[in-house]
């Protein structure tokens, strides 16, 4: 059975020349003006495959937008416009409400305005397709990675994965980390700077979505690259690392934060950028030229991990 990228690929992704980048990275591009590009990119969520049933509605409302956020912010851009699309099995007056209320939250928070969309019958399914911009001198493509380069994470990884686990009852969380977890997995947290800063210090990103190494894998790809990640930099929860080993935080996916490639003589400015901006940002490893991914324990020893990320048709 062919996989998702695989199907994307194989048939859809067909090129345009009227366009400066379409199908394969995190959003599209195309001409604003002669400064910048319009970004464009649409994820759908659907009930049981995306999120549980039992999810609140509110902290949905702000996933829908949230996950989208992610998209445009990868491309080193600032996200602008947003078109829902929401089908429902009945119109509850309170879960819209609640679901609303969310998403205009989510929407303030990035500067975010929504312009239109359409609403249906049928299984639950929230589809959003976002516009955002983004300066032609700050574009960060998953093709531009170079050898050398320093890999960074924003924020921790595996906690989104830790509450789905214990949403679905297949792991015991301590009492701390519960609300963490489910917060993490049903409001995730976009980081919030001036991505323009952010890019100019960067070569390529990507939104971490379906777990660490499956979207890495991406990068490598286009860029015609490998990496080595030094596992005990994972910015995991201890409890994590030591419970569960690194599974969450390399194939756990749901933790919508940035994974970047930045030359080495950047790293000072990062971690400065880091300081000044209050977010966390953690060099996990660096581009190679080998084109394989090593996974390096502290010792120097290699991990063989077979775990993917999230695939919709495994």
């Amino acid at each position: 059975m062919l996989k998702e990228f695989e199907i994307i690929k194989k048939n859809f992704q067909k090129g345009s020349a009227s366009i400066f980048l379409g199908i394969g990275d995190d959003a599209a591009l195309f001409e604003k003006n002669k400064d910048s590009y319009w970004a464009i990119s649409q994820d759908t969520l659907n009930i049981d495959t995306h999120f549980l049933s039992n999810t609140n509605p509110e902290n949905l409302g702000w996933k829908s937008l949230a996950v989208n956020v992610s998209d445009i912010l990868a491309m080193g851009g600032h996200p602008k416009y947003a078109l829902l699309s929401l089908s429902m099995p009945s119109a509850n007056q309170l879960w819209v409400k609640k679901f609303s209320r969310g998403f205009f939250k989510c929407a303030k928070n990035y500067g975010v305005e929504l312009i239109g969309g359409d609403t249906t019958h049928g299984s639950l399914s929230i589809s959003i397709c976002i516009l955002g911009e983004v300066l032609k001198s700050n574009v960060l493509l998953r093709a531009n990675a170079k050898v050398g380069d320093d890999i960074w994470v924003t924020g921790e990884l595996g906690l989104a994965a830790l509450g789905l686990k214990y949403k679905k009852r297949k792991f015991d969380v301590p009492k701390a980390l519960i609300n963490k977890a489910i917060i993490s997995l049903e409001k995730p947290q976009p980081i919030k700077v001036d991505m323009q800063k952010l890019a100019k210090l960067s070569n390529s990103a990507i939104d971490l979505s379906d777990g660490l190494i499956s979207d890495l894998e991406h990068i490598l790809s286009q860029s015609k690259v490998g990496a080595n990640i030094f596992l005990e930099s994972l910015p995991t929860p201890v409890w994590i690392k030591e419970k569960k080993g690194f599974s969450l935080a390399l194939s756990g996916g749901d933790d919508y934060q940035l994974l970047l490639t930045a030359p080495e003589g950047n790293r000072q400015k990062l971690i400065q950028f880091s300081t000044k901006n209050q977010i966390k940002l953690t060099r996990i490893g660096s581009i190679t030229a080998n084109k394989n991914m090593a996974l390096m324990k502290a010792n120097g020893q290699l991990l063989t991990f077979k775990e993917k990320g999230f695939e919709h048709f495994a």
